[in-house]
């Protein structure tokens, strides 16, 4: 623990005083404190005299990077954030994952070479993770220094034809799980960003930048590219709030594709086709029918 703690726990004790750890490295000293002590909160009534603002900004840093499944080549300055050295490729994964709901997070990174940002599974091996890039294992957006401003969609089935713009140092890279969706969607600057086609036409920009994943669970998830490159100063801020309008835009995307599903159900019947014949009667119905409507009483 922090010799500063006790100086914002008493700052703190005043009810709705967001500015009372409002500065990002005290926040992060009081998450610090309340990662290693669960019953802090409980114990000394801290919980009760910070505001719902500054909680949500303390619990966001109590969540970081794995660093039990690191590789070598990795360190951890702090819990949420990672350097990648180069020299070996290697995946690092958030210590949460998520089955449900819809999950926000953004990534900053100080310097790169070549740098993958997205999620995973956890792979049945874990070594896995020390030796594989998050192309290879996951979905990613990648980019490169050297790419002319171009990043590309990698996933474990495959390369996507598709690329996104790209990022630099010090952007914030923002990615949105939906996991009711089973979507990915790629934000810059709290920008929602559609995919590019490979003749550099803009795609239908309702679309994400992967969907179709698996059920999970998923981790967050960056390493390094396939040239074993280095990333220094990789940030991680979990559950941020949603951006503005993304809900809308699924609410969009739900009802085009049930409108393009009701337009093609007539079609799946060839015009004047004849309609499917009705399933033959089972051997000796009629009669059954027939003797049950004389058993029947009198209306």
């Amino acid at each position: 623990p922090s010799p500063r703690c006790p100086q914002i726990v008493g700052k703190a004790k005043m009810p709705r005083d967001v500015d009372a750890v409002s500065g990002g490295t005290e926040v992060r000293e009081v998450a610090f404190v309340m990662g290693r002590h669960t019953r802090l909160g409980e114990n000394s009534g801290l919980l009760r005299h910070l505001s719902d603002d500054v909680l949500r900004k303390i619990f966001r840093f109590i969540r970081g990077w794995n660093a039990s499944l690191a590789n070598w080549n990795m360190s951890f300055p702090k819990s949420w954030i990672v350097d990648i050295n180069g020299g070996q490729r290697g995946t690092v994964v958030a210590d949460v994952s998520f089955r449900t709901g819809i999950h926000y997070w953004e990534v900053t990174v100080a310097d790169f070479r070549t740098i993958c940002l997205g999620v995973c599974e956890m792979p049945k091996n874990a070594r896995l993770l020390n030796d594989k890039w998050l192309g290879e294992i996951g979905y990613a957006v990648s980019a490169s220094t050297c790419s002319g401003g171009t990043a590309f969609l990698w996933s474990k089935e495959q390369l996507s034809t598709f690329t996104v713009k790209s990022f630099t140092s010090g952007q914030r890279v923002g990615l949105l799980l939906d996991m009711e969706e089973r979507t990915l969607e790629y934000y810059l600057d709290g920008e929602r960003l559609h995919r590019i086609s490979p003749d550099q036409k803009a795609s239908d920009s309702k679309e994400p930048a992967f969907s179709k994943l698996p059920p999970g669970p998923l981790y967050p998830a960056c390493s390094n590219g396939f040239d074993k490159a280095f990333c220094r100063a990789v940030e991680l801020t979990l559950e941020l709030p949603l951006p503005a309008g993304y809900l809308a835009l699924r609410a969009q995307r739900r009802a085009e594709q049930a409108k393009a599903a009701e337009a093609a159900a007539p079609a799946a019947r060839p015009p004047g086709a004849p309609a499917a014949p009705a399933a033959p009667a089972a051997p000796g119905a009629g009669a059954a029918a027939a003797a049950a409507a004389r058993a029947a009483p009198p209306a």
